[in-house]
């Protein structure tokens, strides 16, 4: 084990005397652990070098730790093992309890912040900045935002409070992106519009007008989809004709590149440094872009429909929709994209986001729920929340914090908030 035996953080001087419990052997140090509850642990990893470095080498202590908690399950969804075990199953089970909890209680943590009847926030976006936590939500043409209140404050006073605009389009705009402080909105106006996040507010910075010349139909044609790379400062929007556009924030010449990998409505896209990933209901198709060889690499055909794509580097989930249950495909991107798993969400619409945090799997879905599951395989239920709105559209997840978006406005849940 790695500096096993280095000193305490806080008994640095040369005289410094080592307590009982800190002169005790390894193992008998993690038996003692093995009775202790989460929180405790966690604290006792703080105490000094030498405990911080035995419980995060304790592999086999925080596997069988999560095994108590998913007995049935054989191993985790990530295809990679995750890089400290610890922290892992730190998340795991706050996560669950903080969940578990939130499903019981919603009444008390969950808050319309914008209540709209009758119109579609068709994309939300949760941003931390500086210490504050800001809701960012479209209504047809117009940006708004929404400054959160820190968790001591939030009380049901908020439900329902206006948020600023912030912007505006000449047509709907359809989804949201982020790279840094900067927020980026594409609209079937065919332009992608960029905002900074300052102290004193959201400040208008370019307009990115994406209409191609030589295309006499591009009239027709509209922004529907956006998603970035904050690695390459690049981001990518999809259209309703199937074009995939890819521009360079720090660039005035945009877009760098573009092409057409389906030939209408582009519903879902993703991208990281490797690879640019867009689906399409039309064809039931996800398109694979190799961003260093400058081609499509290959067209994935699903079962179903795929209506949302999740990109981390060592998988991705696709989300489809079909006739009774939803399903999520896990693909390999590290093997060729090669389809890993395929399973019920017992959503019974369409899913409309797939979101990963170190401890659980998130989906919304259409069908007005938002899905809390375990990172296993197969994937338990950990909670179901249910929104009032009519129709989820959008989801986000920071910090904590859940956000949702639908025909009738925006809704966020706070699950930390009383518990």
């Amino acid at each position: 084990m790695d500096n096993e035996n280095a000193s305490c953080a806080y008994d640095g001087e040369e005289n410094a005397q080592l307590s009982p419990l800190q002169r005790l052997p390894v193992e008998i140090f993690l038996h003692i652990c093995s009775f202790l509850d989460v929180s405790t642990l966690h604290g006792l990893s703080l105490v000094c070098t030498r405990f911080y470095l035995i419980l995060k080498d304790a592999n086999s202590l925080w596997k069988a730790r999560i095994n108590h908690i998913w007995p049935d399950a054989s191993w985790l969804l990530c295809l990679a093992r995750p890089d400290n075990w610890m922290l892992s199953y730190v998340a795991i089970k706050q996560e669950t309890v903080l969940w578990k909890q939130q499903e019981s209680t919603k009444k008390r943590n969950c808050f319309f912040i914008a209540k709209l009847p009758g119109r579609s926030v068709d994309a939300v976006l949760l941003m931390h900045v500086n210490g504050i936590s800001h809701l960012v939500y479209t209504n047809f043409e117009d940006l708004l935002y929404k400054q959160l209140p820190s968790r001591e404050k939030l009380s049901h006073e908020i439900e329902n409070s206006a948020g600023i605009a912030i912007g505006h389009h000449s047509n709907y705009i359809r989804d949201l992106t982020a790279i840094d402080n900067t927020i980026y909105s594409c609209s079937y106006d065919n332009t992608v519009k960029s905002w900074e996040l300052t102290n004193t507010g959201f400040i208008h910075q370019r307009i990115y007008n994406l209409r191609r010349s030589d295309n006499i139909h591009s009239w027709l044609c509209g922004l529907c989809r956006i998603s970035s790379c904050p690695e390459r400062n690049l981001f990518a929007t999809g259209s309703s004709c199937g074009t995939i556009y890819v521009c360079d924030s720090r660039s005035i010449n945009n877009p760098i590149r573009h092409y057409r990998p389906h030939t209408k409505f582009v519903n879902s896209l993703a991208m990281n440094t490797e690879y640019i990933l867009s689906a399409s209901l039309n064809d039931d198709t996800m398109s694979v872009w190799d961003q260093r060889a400058g081609r499509t690499m290959k067209s994935i055909t699903f079962p179903g429909k795929p209506t949302c794509i999740n990109m981390r580097r060592d998988l991705v989930f696709v989300g489809d929709r079909t006739c009774f249950h939803s399903k999520l495909h896990v693909l390999n991107p590290k093997d060729d994209f090669k389809l890993v798993k395929s399973y019920s969400t017992k959503h019974t619409e369409r899913i409309t986001r797939v979101h990963l945090t170190r401890g659980c799997l998130i989906t919304s879905s259409t069908d007005n729920t938002v899905r809390i599951s375990s990172l296993t395989d197969p994937s338990k239920p950990i909670a179901t929340l249910r929104s009032e709105m009519r129709h989820i559209l959008d989801m986000d997840y920071l910090n904590d914090t859940l956000a949702v978006s639908g025909y009738s406005g925006v809704e966020v849940w706070c699950p930390k908030f009383g518990l």
